[in-house]
């Protein structure tokens, strides 16, 4: 039902977002078409690169920036958002005052490998430290659940085993604690699950270069980075960065409804180190930025944890000839990209809702 929106592979999502920004263009909705391209190539050797498209008033101090596939896999379902939401505004064009910039898989290796992570195994969003920070450390307690989610050898297709040691992991430790250890970002283990890299990776820096020019004249971005995986199944979370007051939730909530919640939040998420809203927020401290992850849910958590164990450890460790049709590379992308027609269809409704919100809180900036 919605096939003309989910893509099979990376080069028809691209394509798609090409095709559909010429058509912008054409009919004087977009102004602009950019592509950033890597170095490195796709499983059958294609280009790779991160595609742009600008549309609305090119001379307007109001952004509103949506950002898809920092984290690979899930850039399918931000595609096929960015695509339907882009069609939609197809004949409806963009309020005046406005500038839309629609950013196509920030990680277009990881997106067309089949990877959450980069060419280098760089999480993108832990990459983005502020300029001033060094790419050390790792989280208090990640020493402890090193050896359950980076096994030295290929795990079994069933992982029976993990699931009963990580369940005893979590009744000893928290699941809260547990969860932090996990996600919050590490900079000392190269080959282990998130992995936030050894410096800016390559992506990131083509994108703030760009985006570097696009903010000369713009003093307020709302911005929409794209997620999947975390929360209940079809069901989206609109998480905030740390530091937001709860009067200032309350607010934000008026906007954009009760799925408001901050990322630190106890029952929702976690805190995280060098993730994309909190790089261009260091990065330009004078824009009064709004910034939201729109996390649309998948299956639990631990389900989701055992995709990326299985996944990283064959990579790193497994010596497989052909490991982009490998069953832990499937596995991971249907677990960030389930094919479910009620899901699919729930995801573009509510992805189109929030962009539409966007723009009315853009307009009521000052």
């Amino acid at each position: 039902m919605w096939e003309e929106y989910y893509s099979n592979d990376y080069v028809a999502a691209a394509q798609r977002f090409r095709d559909q920004s010429q058509r912008l263009m054409d009919n004087g909705v977009a102004y602009d078409v950019q592509r950033l391209v890597l170095k490195e190539k796709g499983p059958m050797e294609e280009e790779l690169s991160i595609d742009i498209c600008m549309l609305g008033d090119s001379s307007a101090n109001k952004l509103l920036l949506s950002t898809s596939g920092i984290h690979g896999v899930e850039g399918y379902p931000g595609s096929a958002i960015q695509l339907y939401t882009m069609k939609e505004i197809e004949n409806g064009g963009i309020p005046e005052g406005i500038v839309v910039a629609f950013v196509h898989a920030l990680n277009p290796w990881g997106m067309a490998w089949l990877r959450r992570v980069n060419e280098t195994n760089s999480d993108l969003n832990r990459n983005f430290l502020s300029p001033n920070e060094e790419y050390l450390g790792e989280p208090e307690g990640y020493g402890k659940v090193n050896h359950l989610i980076n096994p030295s050898k290929p795990p079994s297709k069933s992982g029976k085993i993990f699931t009963m040691e990580m369940l005893f992991h979590i009744i000893k430790n928290g699941m809260r604690r547990t969860k932090q250890a996990i996600a919050e970002g590490q900079y000392t283990r190269p080959a282990a699950l998130q992995f936030g890299g050894e410096g800016l990776q390559q992506g990131p820096k083509l994108f703030l270069t760009w985006l570097e020019e696009v903010l000369e004249d713009v003093d307020n971005v709302m911005a929409i980075d794209l997620h999947t995986g975390l929360g209940k199944s079809g069901q989206d979370t609109l998480l905030l960065n740390p530091g937001y007051s709860q009067e200032e939730i309350k607010i934000m909530k008026q906007s954009f409804g009760k799925k408001i919640a901050a990322l630190d939040s106890s029952s929702i998420a976690y805190r995280t180190r060098g993730d994309l809203h909190q790089g261009l927020m260091t990065r330009w401290p004078d824009i009064n930025w709004t910034c939201i992850t729109q996390e649309f849910g998948t299956f639990s958590q631990l389900r989701v944890l055992k995709a990326l164990r299985s996944e990283n450890a064959w990579t790193q460790h497994g010596n497989v000839e052909d490991i982009y049709n490998h069953w832990s590379r499937q596995r991971l992308l249907r677990t960030f990209n389930p094919k479910n027609d009620g899901w699919r269809g729930q995801l573009l409704k509510r992805g189109r809702m929030l962009f539409e919100e966007g723009l009315l809180h853009l307009l009521e900036r000052e």
